[in-house]
């Protein structure tokens, strides 16, 4: 019985299908998957590294460029890491790093391809 369903379940798209290509002429266009992307991602602090931003960069609620930016940095701004996580590709670059600019109480992600090191060395 449950074979029979699931087969059922699987051919009623292509039923639906063959319909519309009757009706309409042409099957629709199947749409690529909808990417949702998260500016909520987790953290903690395992990482003690630190490094300096290679250029003047902002810094994020979350691992995309979608997400906002808190402000700017300046080029050689010393940045405490905590923990990295993948995002966004920044020039093939797929990691973020967490981390806190040193002499305040700013955080947030920055794209592993802006700092000097490749940013931290821990996961999130």
């Amino acid at each position: 019985m449950k074979k029979s369903l699931r087969r059922a379940a699987l051919t009623l798209p292509a039923i639906v299908a063959a319909g519309l290509v009757g009706v309409g002429g042409a099957a629709p266009a199947q749409a690529d998957p909808i990417q949702t992307l998260s500016c909520n991602h987790g953290h903690t602090n395992k990482d003690s590294g630190e490094g300096r931003t290679k250029t003047r960069m902002r810094y994020r609620t979350g691992p995309h460029t979608s997400c906002s930016a808190y402000a700017w940095v300046d080029k050689g701004t010393l940045i405490y890491y905590h923990c990295w996580t993948t995002g966004e590709s920044i020039e093939g670059k797929r990691t973020w790093t967490w981390g806190r600019i040193a002499g305040t109480q700013k955080q947030g992600w920055f794209s592993d391809y802006y700092l000097s090191d490749g940013g931290a060395t821990k996961q999130c």
